[in-house]
Formats: C-alpha cells, sequence, structure tokens
C-alpha cells in the first residue's frame, strides 16, 4: 500500500539524484539560504552605534559585538534554520508529493 502511494507522488528522487540537485541549484544560484540571506541584511541595516536585535536574547548587542564574533550563537541560529530547510528539502525531494499537495501548493501561491 505504501509502495501505491509513493509512486502517485509526482516528485520521487532517490537521495544521491535529490542531493545533486539541492547543490546544483545552491552552485547556479536559483536556490537560496533563506535565513543566511537576511542574516547579513540585518547587519547592513543595523546602523553603527545601534543595537543589533539578536535572535532569542533578551538583551540587545552592539554591532561591534556581532561583527567581531563576541555573540557567535547569532550566527549559528539562522545556519541550523537553513540546515533544517535543505534537510526539509530533501525529504520531500526524495519522499515526494502528491498530486493533492501540488494542487494545494499552486492554490497557496496564487493567492486563492
Amino acid at each position: 500500500m505504501a509502495e501505491d502511494s509513493k509512486n502517485s507522488n509526482l516528485i520521487n528522487l532517490d537521495k544521491d539524484k535529490a542531493i545533486d540537485l539541492i547543490s546544483a541549484a545552491l552552485q547556479g544560484g536559483a536556490l537560496k539560504l533563506p535565513f543566511a540571506a537576511s542574516f547579513p541584511d540585518r547587519i547592513i541595516k543595523t546602523k553603527e552605534g545601534e543595537f543589533f536585535k539578536p535572535y532569542l536574547r533578551k538583551e540587545n548587542v552592539t554591532l561591534k559585538e556581532v561583527v567581531d564574533g563576541k555573540v557567535m550563537d547569532q550566527f549559528v541560529i539562522p545556519a541550523r534554520a537553513d540546515g533544517l530547510y535543505l534537510l526539509s528539502l530533501l525529504a520531500v525531494l526524495m519522499e515526494g508529493i502528491s498530486k493533492d499537495a501540488l494542487a494545494d501548493l499552486g492554490l497557496t501561491a496564487s493567492g486563492k
């Protein structure tokens, strides 16, 4: 039964092909790491002398502390989030997407 549902999925790659696809998309610029991409923007938008609003911390830190690496956890959080993003993408490519799920994604993307 599980085999039938797996075969009915529209996307269904083996692990090596899925990894190759993700690697090629990253190298070609078609796939961006969303959290790593947004983190430098947050640093750039913080002006000299302003406090940087950190992830998961109550206290603010200065921009210099972030750039100097004194709060390394601020770099780890987006990296871990991107890692989870990539693992989720890998799982979807390997497990597949059903026609119904794909249709739901299309409706969500179109705003209907």
